[in-house]
């Protein structure tokens, strides 16, 4: 039974006892259950080292990032608290009126206000306090306590938090607003406002530094924000892909495991049956068919082992065997007859070889797929006077049908074996992997016929 020896290549391991070589006993762990540990989390002082995120920032920077509203509060109170003084002093010199103290209030209360807003609404914030100057030029004020320092900050902090656009409107704003405010003060103190000509042009590069050091900041921010979300979307990508693969690598070793213990079992079985049935009669065959049994079944337990040595150690040098191909047919074929199943089978097209074949998996699929269905039928359909088998190799598809006529109910009731339908799903997500389809269902004439395409065009 040369074809039920074929040992797959690439399943093997070594110490299939679970043993080392000094005959400690060793935990056996599988690839897949190492790739569905949890990776180790990384230090606390390191966050984010396996993704080569940019270094966090120092421990004053970290205090700051976690408590914005102190920090707002302190810029307002160390901005406002110059102008809250001369507004409680501007009394006592006696050259100021209740209108001067009441408009440095209202001054202090804008400017106080804009800073503690000035991340939700910093545009609003630099109109505001540009206004606070113009307007003050345009009342009969004895003394004027509007705060540039609050145009500044502001400034820089609408470079930061919002948008360039917005940016450069809040310059163009401010720098307008101070323009305008120099040419009024001018025309105050009677000089003709043109002579003059650098008294709003200061005031443009004044504005101008903090609104690029705001922009510098704020650019640098969002790209390193970006940058971290970037990372890690592609951290969570991968492990979505480390997650479909450990799926994947379980469905493919279930598939291996359902065909080399479903063909072994079912060709013992059957084998067994013939030779209780040869012994009752009083043939010569039985032995011949007892020593069938055993050498299926330690083809079979040499193939598990093989299997099971590779999930417990995969750095193991593994036991290496020709891995079966559609160009072993004839051995599959040759073992099912020698289990008492009469098939008949026709070969078309070109050979399909591993070495040639522009898609090297396709004839392990072949393989595994006609396996599935003459097992199905010597599990299924005992008895049954013929099975077809035709390999249709085309330029861009291999079709695979078995056809097994109606058996004989007498033999099929009594020998019949029921499975869970595993090996058809095993056949239609191997034939799915290459674009193509499995049909199985019955004949016209009772029989049952499977048919499999597996597409050679798929990239």
């Amino acid at each position: 039974m040369r074809a039920l020896r074929r040992r797959p290549r690439g399943i093997g391991g070594a110490h299939a006892s679970g043993r080392e070589r000094t005959g400690r006993p060793v935990r056996a762990t599988s690839k897949v259950e190492d790739m569905a540990k949890p990776k180790q989390a990384k230090a606390p002082d390191d966050p984010g080292a396996d993704l080569a995120l940019p270094r966090p920032p120092g421990a004053i920077r970290r205090w700051l990032d976690r408590h914005p509203r102190a920090v707002d509060w302190t810029i307002a109170v160390v901005c406002q608290a110059p102008l809250l003084v001369i507004a409680i002093v501007l009394p006592a010199t006696g050259t100021a009126g209740a209108l001067d103290v009441a408009w440095a209030l209202i001054t202090v209360a804008v400017g106080f206000t804009a800073l503690l807003l000035r991340r939700r609404f910093p545009l609003e914030g630099v109109i505001a306090v540009t206004i606070l100057p113009l307007v003050g030029t345009l009342l009969p004020l004895t003394n004027d306590a509007s705060g540039w320092i609050d145009v500044y900050v502001l400034l820089y902090s609408l470079g930061v938090h919002s948008t360039t656009r917005r940016m450069w409107i809040g310059y163009g704003i401010a720098a307008l607003g101070a323009i305008i405010t120099a040419v009024i003060v001018q025309l105050g103190v009677g000089e003709n406002p043109l002579v003059p000509a650098g008294v709003g042009i200061p005031m443009l590069i004044f504005y101008l530094v903090p609104t690029l050091l705001g922009m510098s900041v704020g650019g640098r921010r969002r790209y390193i924000a970006a940058i971290i979300a970037r990372a890690e979307d592609l951290a969570r990508e991968r492990d979505q892909r480390a997650k479909l693969a450990v799926t994947e690598e379980r469905a493919r070793v279930a598939r291996e495991m359902h065909d080399i213990v479903s063909h072994g079992l079912t060709v013992m079985v059957t084998l067994s049956e013939g030779a209780a049935a040869q012994a009752e009669a009083g043939a010569q065959g039985a032995p011949d068919a007892m020593r069938r049994v055993a050498s299926a079944g330690r083809d079979a337990l040499a193939d598990m082992r093989r299997l099971l040595g590779l999930l417990r150690d995969p750095d193991a040098p593994a036991d290496l065997a020709p891995q079966p191909t559609a160009n072993d047919v004839d051995d599959l074929i040759e073992g099912f007859r020698e289990a008492g199943m009469p098939v008949r089978w026709t070969h078309s097209g070109a050979p399909l070889r591993a070495d040639d074949s522009d898609r090297p998996d396709i004839p392990l699929a072949a393989y595994r797929i006609l396996q599935e269905g003459l097992t199905n039928v010597l599990r299924h359909a005992p008895g049954t006077p013929h099975v077809d088998v035709s390999v249709d190799n085309h330029s861009d598809e291999l079709v695979i049908t078995i056809e097994n006529a109606r058996p004989d109910r007498r033999v099929a009731s009594e020998q019949e074996m029921r499975g869970a339908g595993r090996g058809l799903i095993g056949a239609r997500e191997r034939a799915a992997l290459h674009g193509g389809t499995v049909e199985a269902g019955p004949t016209p004439r009772g029989g049952w016929r499977l048919r499999a395409v597996l597409r050679k065009d798929m990239p």
